[in-house]
């Protein structure tokens, strides 16, 4: 398995293109009002919670001035939060586990912001994967690797009983042309998220997809406890504005005039077509509410007892501590109240 550690020194051995980011991330003299986030991928409709609540004026509303970055994958984002650059940052549960449990990084999960596996995998009708053992001696693409998604793939053949040395992994967009791979004989699929699972749906036929349900938390937001300690308003008026975003997305009824409000302040590709564009936002948005209205936000307590044992059942992590030490509902419950 590639290794999925998120610590100081992998930050500090980045690439030059990492290291651009430190350069636009959080300076010396930033206000105790100041908020930088970071997204695991370049900016889309997956990412709204974040950027409706900017577009949208709500961190404005609670005395925030937050500012948006995207990483070059989920395993990226958490090591920007690590290196002190970001206030907090999107990363995919299985690898925060990881890193948390056998490696020590000093996050905290702040919040789950997908209660799901956000990722499908992606193929032809031709040829289709219709489970994971489909993947055996395939060449399959994704976005980064070291992340989010191979972690959720190695998580998925090991439950399965599968040799993850099986599937050939090589990076690729995490979009819709990213299908052209496999109409070229050049991948026999790829893993997306949900909004290039759309896009791709919206454009040709012959696309098929299913879901990777992995059982983890999806996606989370963490953060630095240290951090957290030294002002722990600044993440509760953060969460308080995030959640009045991502609830007003998930129970609107017309989403276009959010998407608008999106896209007035950030560029982002394939949204040229409203009806995909909404198709889009609502499907993510189901997975913000996938355990209940009630749990949005939330690190629901059965979810991450049950991940903790299921990846050591798999071998994935060395030992199973006591999940709660893995995340915090206090800031949210502050935020709520």
């Amino acid at each position: 398995m590639t290794n999925l550690i998120l610590k100081r020194r992998d930050f500090l051995a980045a690439s030059a293109g990492s290291i651009f980011f430190l350069c636009a991330g959080k300076s010396a003299s930033a206000k105790e009002t100041d908020f930088h986030f970071i997204t695991p991928f370049t900016f889309s409709l997956s990412f709204a919670p974040v950027l409706y609540a900017n577009a949208a004026g709500y961190y404005k509303d609670v005395g925030l001035t937050v500012e948006t970055q995207a990483a070059n994958g989920a395993a990226m984002a958490a090591q920007m939060v690590l290196a002190g650059q970001m206030d907090s940052g999107r990363t995919g549960g299985t690898n925060y586990l990881i890193s948390r449990v056998d490696h020590d990084a000093p996050l905290i999960s702040i919040a789950t912001i997908a209660q799901l596996s956000p990722f499908y995998i992606i193929s032809s009708t031709k040829n289709p994967v219709k489970s994971v053992a489909d993947l055996v001696g395939r060449t399959v693409g994704m976005a980064s690797l070291g992340g989010s998604m191979e972690g959720t793939l190695n998580l998925m053949m090991r439950k399965g009983n599968l040799a993850t040395d099986k599937v050939n992994k090589v990076k690729v967009a995490d979009s819709a042309a990213s299908f052209a791979l496999i109409e070229a004989g050049r991948a026999g699929a790829f893993i997306g998220n949900t909004s290039s699972m759309v896009k791709a749906k919206a454009v040709r036929k012959d696309v098929f997809a299913i879901p990777m349900d992995d059982g983890m938390p999806g996606q989370v937001y963490v953060a630095q406890e240290k951090d957290i300690s030294a002002n722990a308003d600044k993440y509760v008026a953060f969460l308080k504005a995030t959640h009045r975003s991502a609830l007003e997305i998930a129970t609107a009824k017309d989403l276009q005039p959010i998407i608008k409000t999106i896209t007035a302040k950030y560029t982002m590709p394939g949204l040229n077509d409203m009806k995909t564009a909404e198709t889009n936002l609502s499907e993510n948005a189901q997975n913000w509410i996938a355990k209940g209205n009630d749990n949005l936000l939330r690190n629901v307590p059965d979810v991450w007892a049950a991940a903790v044992t299921t990846l050591h059942d798999a071998g994935m992590i060395k030992s199973a501590p006591d999940p709660k030490t893995l995340y915090t509902n206090d800031l949210l419950d502050k935020a709520l109240h």
